[in-house]
């Protein structure tokens, strides 16, 4: 036999030898004392070839009611978003498949930080399928780590808050134990609090998932653990082994999973059926600035024209705004000085600073209206002074030595325009 194959025999054996020790290993594991006690009170115990967890099954039904909504919604919502606008960021990926997820964890930041529950929702052909997986004790961290299936095909992921916590958290722990654990996979994300920022701001005042969830998702939790509560529920819940409060912990992560469903849904809805759910102008409207940041002209357009169209006036200044800057892009320059003009009637703020500037463009360049350009540039560089708190010192220099040079060129301009006009006015008088 060569030395190459008995080399690749070797290499063989000591694998085979390997994986034999491992479940041996798993095997001999001595389990916790309170392992039977965990069982009864629902929780199943399963072992991997890292070692053991517990893990807790919870199914759904698509006629399931949380809040207000049923389940059954999300198929329609994610289709909509693939079909409709498959570049946007709350889109799944029509490659991949999907998972709600969320974390419970031993503190707030820290190499020393574990997850204790990972919370995972997957969809299943008849309903939805919750397992919440639990950490026997910090020793069995790897096969806990395992059982979440993360290392095989890549997915998009979708949490509330997780680009912040619950995904660095887990690249974390993965890391920790990477040399037992199979390579994590690069998995896209979707965060519903960025979501929930991105159409809520200026609406709601905070955006923690609970004040979401009474406010827009018709859910109220009652018997709720508080989340900061969470670690020490589950030391001791190790220490002493009694799983009752560690259960209302698994509540409160399940409560929270449902609500990322659910805020999935509601907010495709809002795009979907703007004239059937009610919410205010300034949702709409922050809407449509999303979808203007990302480049879709013509459907942040329609959003904007949607606020004037069915709101009062008073509250869809902002929107006349952005309806003006659209209007101006299309060369349509008297609509989008109507539009800006009919925004300063409420509209303030940075905003109103905004707009001042741009009709003091369009009445200069386009209008050749110089007398009207110069008002607004006095008004733009008194109304800057006012906020001086709430822009910053840069951005006020800028936009002062633009201002600056503005009036300059524009006075030059009303002189010109007058010397011509009493010129020609002197020629008409000449017999």
């Amino acid at each position: 036999m060569s030395y190459e194959k008995k080399l690749l025999q070797m290499k063989g054996l000591v694998k085979k030898n390997s994986s034999e020790q491992i479940k041996k290993e798993v095997s001999t594991y001595q389990l916790p004392f309170y392992t039977e006690k965990w069982i009864q009170h629902g929780l199943k115990l399963i072992q991997n070839e890292h070692g053991f967890l517990f893990v807790k099954e919870s199914f759904y039904s698509n006629e399931h009611i949380h809040g207000n909504i049923a389940l059954s919604k999300l198929n329609q919502a994610i289709k909509f978003m693939q079909n409709n606008y498959p570049e946007h960021p709350l889109t799944v990926s029509s490659n991949n498949s999907f998972s709600f997820y969320d974390t419970e964890t031993t503190g707030l930041k820290g190499t020393g930080v574990l997850i204790f529950l990972n919370g995972i929702l997957t969809k299943t052909n008849d309903g939805f399928l919750l397992k919440q997986f639990v950490l026997a004790d910090p020793s069995q961290e790897t096969a806990f780590l395992y059982a979440s299936d993360f290392w095989k095909d890549a997915q998009t992921i979708i949490t509330y808050n997780g680009k912040s916590f619950d995904l660095p958290q887990l690249i974390t722990r993965w890391t920790m134990n990477r040399n037992l654990l199979p390579k994590l996979k690069q998995h896209d994300h979707i965060d519903l609090m960025h979501t929930s920022k991105r159409i809520w701001k200026g609406d709601l005042e905070r955006f923690k998932l609970k004040q979401i969830e009474e406010q827009k998702l018709g859910f109220k939790r009652n018997g709720d653990i508080p989340g900061h509560l969470a670690p020490i529920i589950y030391f001791d819940a190790v220490k002493t082994g009694s799983p009752v409060n560690l259960m209302k912990v698994l509540k409160h992560n399940e409560w929270d999973i449902l609500s990322l469903v659910t805020l999935y849904i509601i907010t495709v809805d809002l795009m979907t059926k703007k004239e059937e759910v009610d919410e205010s102008s300034v949702t709409y409207t922050n809407i449509g600035k999303w979808f203007q940041d990302l480049k879709t002209t013509e459907v942040s357009f329609n959003w904007f024209k949607f606020v004037v169209d069915h709101f009062p006036k008073e509250e869809a200044c902002v929107a006349y705004m952005y309806l003006g800057l659209h209007l101006k892009r299309k060369k349509l320059f008297i609509e989008s000085i109507q539009a800006f003009e009919e925004s300063l009637k409420e509209i303030s703020g940075k905003y109103r600073l905004k707009v001042y500037i741009e009709l003091a463009k369009l009445y200069e360049h386009q209008q050749r209206d110089f007398e009207s350009a110069l008002k607004m540039t006095l008004k733009s560089a008194t109304y800057m002074d006012s906020l001086s708190d709430s822009i910053s010192l840069q951005t006020k220099l800028r936009i002062e030595k633009e201002l600056v040079k503005r009036r300059e060129r524009i006075s030059r301009k009303i002189i010109i325009s007058r010397a011509s006009a009493q010129h020609n006015k002197k020629r008409v008088q000449m017999p």
